[in-house]
C-alpha cells in the first residue's frame, strides 16, 4: 500500500481517539493515528484525572436555569459566560437550556449511565496491556457539599446515580475529616464514590497507550487534519497541513476540533466547548489522600504525582479567546478558602470540553458518508469514556451487535 494511503485514519490522539485506534488494532484492523499536537497533550492532558463512573449526572439540570443568574454574577462563581460569544452561539445555549427540561435531562441521565457501566472494564483492558496500572490508584472518589441546604437538595441527584448503579456511601462531616485531615473543616457532609480511582499522571497513561499502538504495528502521523472529502474511487481524500492522504474509512475523535474539519462527508453537528482550567500547586500532593469534588465550587481537587491539581469551572467563550485569568484567581481563592496549609501556586492551564447541548457524545456513522465515523463530544468524561467508545466504535465499524443501543448517541438526533 502506498504510504499516503490508510486503511482505518483515526483523527485525534487523546484519550477517545487511542482508544479507538487500539480497539480497531485489536480486532484485527491497520490503523492510523492522526493528531497536530502529541498524544495525550490536550484537554486529556489538564483534566481533573479522575475515572469519574458515577459522572451521569449532566452540567444541563433542572436547577440550572433557577441557578443561572446566581452561577453567572460575581466574582465567586464556577460559571463564566462571555457575552460576545453568547450573541454569536445563542442558539446553542437555547438548545443547551431546552435540555434542562427534567424530562431531557433524565433521557440523558440514562444514556450516560448504559456507558459507564461499561467504562470501567473496556479501559482497564487497555491500561493492563499498556502496562499502565501503576498510573491508576484507588481510594474512592469524594464528593462534598458547602451547606446543609446545598447536601439536602443533592438528595434526589444521589438516588439517581444509585438508581444507575453508582455504589454510593454517604459521610458525615466527622468522617470527611477522618479521610482528608487537611481539609477545613467546613463541610457538613458529602458522598464517597466507592468505585472511583484517578489516573495520577494522565498523560504518561495516553503515551502508553500510544505506544502499545505503535509497538504492535500503528502508525502516528503528526499533523494536522484540514478537509475530508470523497473521491471517485470511492475512499477519503484527507487534506492535511502537510502532503493529502487517502482512507478507506476514517474516524473522527478530535474533540472540540472534530467539526472544524471541512468537506462534504460530516454532518451539521452542534458541537460546541466548555473552555476548563486548572492550577497546579507542586508541593501539596501529601494534603489529599483521594480526589475531592467540591460541588458547590464547581472544582475537584486532585493528588497527582506532580503535585496537587485543582481542575475545572466552566467559561463559554469558544476556542480562540484569551485565557481569562479571573478563572485561575477564582481556583485559587477555592483551595486556599479549602485547604488553609495550601502553598505556592504553580503552573496554569486551559483546556476546551466538547460539548453537546444535551450533553451526550456523538457515536455513530455519517449519514453524508457511510466510511466516516464519529466519536467525539464527551464532555467531562472523556477519559473515562474513551474505552468504551473505542470498543464501540470497533463492534460499529466490524457490524457486530454493540455492547449497547447506540441511537442516544446518533449524529442525527437534533
Amino acid at each position: 500500500m502506498d504510504k499516503g494511503q490508510k486503511d482505518n485514519l483515526v483523527i485525534g490522539a487523546g484519550m477517545v481517539g487511542v482508544c479507538c485506534a487500539l480497539y480497531l488494532q485489536r480486532a484485527g484492523h491497520q490503523v492510523t493515528l492522526i493528531d497536530q499536537h502529541e498524544p495525550g497533550s490536550q484537554t486529556s492532558f489538564g483534566n481533573a484525572a479522575t475515572f469519574a463512573s458515577y459522572a451521569c449526572i449532566p452540567v444541563n439540570h433542572p436547577k440550572l436555569i433557577q441557578n443561572l443568574p446566581r452561577l453567572m454574577l460575581g466574582a465567586d462563581r464556577p460559571l463564566s459566560i462571555s457575552p460576545f460569544y453568547l450573541a454569536r452561539r445563542l442558539p446553542w445555549m437555547l438548545s443547551f437550556l431546552r435540555h434542562c427540561r427534567r424530562d431531557n435531562v433524565d433521557h440523558t441521565i440514562l444514556g450516560l449511565g448504559a456507558l459507564l457501566r461499561h467504562a470501567e472494564d473496556a479501559s482497564i483492558a487497555l491500561f493492563q496491556s499498556s502496562q499502565a496500572m501503576d498510573l491508576i490508584k484507588r481510594q474512592g472518589t469524594l464528593y462534598l457539599y458547602a451547606t446543609e441546604n446545598s447536601l439536602s437538595a443533592a438528595q434526589d441527584d444521589i438516588r439517581r446515580r444509585r438508581d444507575q448503579g453508582v455504589p454510593i456511601t454517604e459521610i458525615t462531616s466527622r468522617e470527611i475529616q477522618d479521610l482528608e485531615p487537611h481539609l477545613a473543616p467546613t463541610f457538613p457532609g458529602g458522598i464517597l464514590f466507592d468505585d472511583g480511582f484517578q489516573l495520577i499522571n494522565p498523560k504518561a497513561v495516553i503515551q502508553r497507550l500510544t505506544q502499545r499502538f505503535i509497538n504492535d504495528g500503528g502508525q502516528f502521523i503528526h499533523n494536522k487534519v484540514c478537509s475530508l472529502n470523497n473521491m471517485s474511487s470511492g475512499r477519503l481524500k484527507v487534506g492535511t497541513h502537510a502532503d493529502d492522504l487517502e482512507a478507506k474509512r476514517v474516524i473522527i475523535a478530535a474533540g472540540a476540533w472534530s467539526t472544524q474539519i471541512s468537506g462534504g462527508c460530516i454532518d451539521p453537528v452542534p458541537l460546541d466547548t466548555e473552555r476548563g482550567y486548572h492550577v497546579m500547586f507542586p508541593n501539596d500532593a501529601r494534603l489529599l489522600n483521594r480526589p475531592v469534588g467540591l460541588a458547590d465550587a464547581g472544582l475537584y481537587l486532585s493528588p497527582l504525582d506532580e503535585g496537587l491539581r485543582a481542575a475545572g469551572t466552566v467559561e463559554l467563550a469558544g476556542l480562540n479567546a484569551r485565557p481569562n485569568q479571573g478563572r485561575l484567581n477564582y481556583i485559587e481563592r477555592v483551595v486556599r478558602r479549602v485547604l488553609p496549609e495550601a502553598t505556592a501556586r504553580g503552573s496554569d492551564w486551559l483546556g476546551f470540553r466538547p460539548t453537546m447541548p444535551d450533553s451526550l457524545p456523538v457515536i455513530g456513522q455519517s449519514s453524508k458518508n457511510s466510511s466516516v465515523f464519529y466519536a467525539f463530544g464527551h464532555h467531562h468524561i472523556g477519559i473515562t469514556l474513551g474505552g468504551i467508545t473505542g470498543k464501540l466504535i470497533q463492534q460499529l465499524i466490524d457490524r457486530e451487535p454493540t455492547t449497547i443501543d447506540l441511537s442516544p448517541y446518533s449524529p442525527n438526533r437534533f
